[in-house]
């Protein structure tokens, strides 16, 4: 089993009833994915506002992401949503410039068949919200979000 270990812990509410379109656009991103819409990724609300605990681990090693979902759950993490990251990069915007941060949510089957999941990271000093490839091994300069616990 992979070393993993948790470099940080936030807080954010889920929930609100924002469309997909409106929480990508309060990221204030300089790029978005052109497929993060509420065709391919709808906003789902859970029966309203709830507070989340997002807590980042690091691996020591390149692992795949069914490896790295095992980690988590070793700490006693369960996965996130794709609404999370929505949520995260609109609350805490600078925490991806650290790292990126992968949210190993259920992979979205995108195009050309590839498993895609939401990806926050910076390039040439933007914040960017992405889609990566679920299948593929992740490095351990990635930061992978995962939650804790639900409280209302």
């Amino acid at each position: 089993m992979p070393a993993a270990r948790v470099v940080g812990s936030y807080r954010i509410t889920v929930g609100d009833g924002r469309s997909t379109e409106a929480l990508v656009a309060a990221g204030q991103y300089g790029y978005a994915h052109s497929c993060l819409n509420s065709e391919s990724f709808p906003a789902r609300h859970f029966g309203g506002e709830r507070i989340r605990e997002i807590v980042l681990i690091a691996l020591d090693r390149s692992l795949p992401s069914d490896g790295i979902i095992a980690a988590a759950a070793g700490l006693g993490l369960e996965r996130p949503t794709y609404e999370d990251a929505l949520y995260f990069g609109v609350t805490h915007p600078e925490a991806q410039r650290e790292r990126p941060i992968v949210f190993l949510h259920d992979p979205w089957f995108g195009f050309f068949g590839r498993r895609d999941v939401l990806c926050l990271w910076t390039n040439a000093g933007r914040r960017e919200l992405g889609l990566e490839g679920y299948d593929d091994p992740w490095p351990p300069t990635h930061r992978f979000a995962f939650v804790r616990g639900v409280r209302s």
